[in-house]
């Protein structure tokens, strides 16, 4: 017991010095804001060894009584320095016993009268509670190489030997530290050192009373989830609204200036209303579609053709329009090429008499010649026409 004391208090000064020579940088001291429920889990595989400390366990030599250790944890980090874990440890147990009273008892020990040695199965089921001292004492930092990190819980830890009655669960103390050593952002190696206290019956011994230990030295990886560090709080800082009271001040302003140009606008308007309404007289010439027809193979003008052209010639010049002379030829005499002819002549009769008779500007008319291609009425004698629109 007292070599494993002195193995722990070797490892926790070797812990301060290595704090000591690493590099310094910015060390936070101030709270730092708790992350989500799933952020700063990690979780950790171990081996090593266990040795067991009974009433009887100092008959045998202690290289005898090593047995292989195992852990397994999971666990997560509420602040920079406090965290809880949950671990199973195990997996084997070997001791000494005087006398053959024991359970678990394997065979007669050589060297010691009456002694006996023993060896058995157990695990340790248990929930801890971690500190991590070196962000206590050094400030919380997440590139430190190594932390030392004690802590403590209560378990169930069972015991039992294949074949054997009775088997023992007790509720059981753990207490230990851990040397949590850096190897990157998501990966540490640890070198665990803890001691379980259970009641003396533990090792099938049901004769003594109080508390035996058995203290267990590990080392091994473990893994850290994201998100893996902690974000410092920062007291909120009054703001500082001038600049924006200022503005208002301006805003308002401007509103006061619109809203007084609006009520001169208003006031000008009624005026304008006062006023009455100005009648502006427009007057637009417009004139329909009119047609002028012809007998079979005839291009003259009649004189009652001639009144009507002279009424539409008044409405032309006065209108602002331009006018389309169409003339056509009916398809069920002549042919194309004397069809084509006639419409010509017919639409030459009327732009002649609209122009030269009646001074209508030749600007304002369009002069085309369909022969017998369209037919824009269903009877012949009414296709001997020139269409003005």
């Amino acid at each position: 017991m007292k070599k494993i004391l002195t193995l722990v208090m070797m490892l926790a000064v070797v812990s301060v010095f290595a704090q000591q020579q690493e590099t310094k940088t910015d060390v936070k001291y101030n709270q730092y804001l708790t992350n989500g429920f799933w952020d700063n889990w990690f979780i950790g595989v171990g081996g090593g060894a266990q040795v067991y400390f009974g009433e009887h366990d100092g008959a045998i030599d202690l290289g005898d009584r090593i047995a292989p250790a195992f852990d397994i944890t999971l666990g997560k980090w509420i602040t920079p320095l406090f965290g809880v874990r949950g671990q199973f440890a195990g997996i084997g147990v070997k001791g000494g016993m005087v006398q053959n009273r024991g359970h678990f008892i394997e065979e007669a020990y050589d060297g010691c009268a009456n002694c006996y040695t023993e060896k058995f199965n157990m695990f340790n089921l248990h929930g801890d509670f971690l500190w991590n001292i070196s962000n206590t004492l050094g400030g919380y930092r997440t590139d430190r190489t190594w932390s030392f990190i004690p802590f403590a819980g209560f378990g169930w830890a069972k015991s039992w030997k294949k074949d054997v009655n009775p088997q023992y669960n007790e509720v059981g103390a753990t207490v230990g530290l851990i040397n949590k050593i850096r190897l990157s952002d998501a990966v540490d190696f640890n070198i665990e050192l803890k001691a379980l206290l259970v009641n003396d019956r533990f090792d099938g011994y049901e004769v003594g009373q109080g508390i035996e230990e058995l203290t267990t030295a590990t080392v091994g990886f473990a893994y850290n989830f994201m998100k893996r560090d902690f974000t410092k709080y920062v007291k909120p800082v009054p703001c500082d609204y001038t600049p924006y009271t200022s503005k208002i001040s301006d805003l308002e302003k401007k509103i006061a200036d619109a809203d007084a140009k609006a009520s001169q606008l208003a006031n000008d308007l009624n005026a304008e209303k006062a006023k009455g309404p100005k009648i502006i007289t427009n007057t637009e010439y417009l004139a329909g579609k009119m047609a002028v027809w012809f007998p079979i193979n005839g291009t003259k003008l009649t004189d009652k053709d001639l009144i009507n052209l002279g009424d539409y010639a008044e409405v032309i010049k006065k209108s602002g329009l331009t006018y389309k002379i169409s003339g056509y030829a009916d398809k069920q005499t002549g042919s194309k090429k004397v069809n084509q002819k006639l419409s010509e002549q017919r639409a030459n009769k009327v732009y002649d008499a609209l122009v030269n008779k009646f001074g209508v500007d030749p600007a304002k008319l369009e002069k085309v010649a369909n022969g017998d291609q369209q037919q824009p009425y269903g009877k012949a004698p009414l296709n001997r026409v020139v269409v003005i629109e």
